[in-house]
């Protein structure tokens, strides 16, 4: 199988059959163009996805012991650890849970800030330090807004999966 198929079987078999597998298409073209990438983050994040063992290796390493490793587990654990954020998620819009993928709790903080689950709502109410987006020499040349990154997820999600779409999102809203 190619690495859409793989997306989409591991994503409908874990999560829905009616889930919308293009966004993570699309997340995985974000993550890592769609190659298998071990990163120099810093974090040690992993795979198509970028899974980052550091994190959540208690939670995928049993069920998906090849989860790090180039096979069928690293889309079963993406797909594994996507329902788990969608479970969490109050409002099930999946701009929500990517974010929640790339930057933890803190878009569902925002929105509750806002009393919107609106996208440019919960943007409206982020305040998060700047990171460094690019160091030489050990020292930062470029800062970013970490709202501007995480925001920006989810709006290239969308741009990069929405291409892939072969259905209907049954029972699922994006924005």
């Amino acid at each position: 199988m190619n690495l859409i198929d793989n997306i989409k079987s591991s994503h409908q078999s874990i999560i829905s059959k009616d889930y919308p597998y293009w966004y993570s298409v699309g997340q995985a073209k974000q993550e890592s163009n769609c190659k298998w990438v071990i990163s120099k983050d810093g974090w040690g994040s992993v795979g198509y996805f970028q899974l980052t063992p550091k994190m959540i290796d208690s939670i995928l390493r049993p069920l998906f012991p090849k989860y790090k490793e180039i096979s069928y587990d690293h889309f079963l654990a993406t797909a594994y650890y996507m329902k788990l954020l969608q479970n969490r998620n109050p409002s099930k819009k999946l701009f929500v849970t990517y974010q929640m993928y790339n930057g933890g709790d803190w878009v569902i903080k925002e929105c509750e800030k806002a009393g919107s689950w609106n996208w440019l709502d919960c943007y409206d109410n982020c305040y998060r330090k700047n990171v460094c987006v690019w160091k030489a020499n050990g020292v930062c040349k470029q800062y970013k807004s970490a709202c501007d990154i995480n925001y920006e997820y989810s709006k290239n999600i969308y741009k990069y999966g929405i291409k892939y779409k072969t259905g209907v999102n049954d029972g699922y809203k994006y924005w």
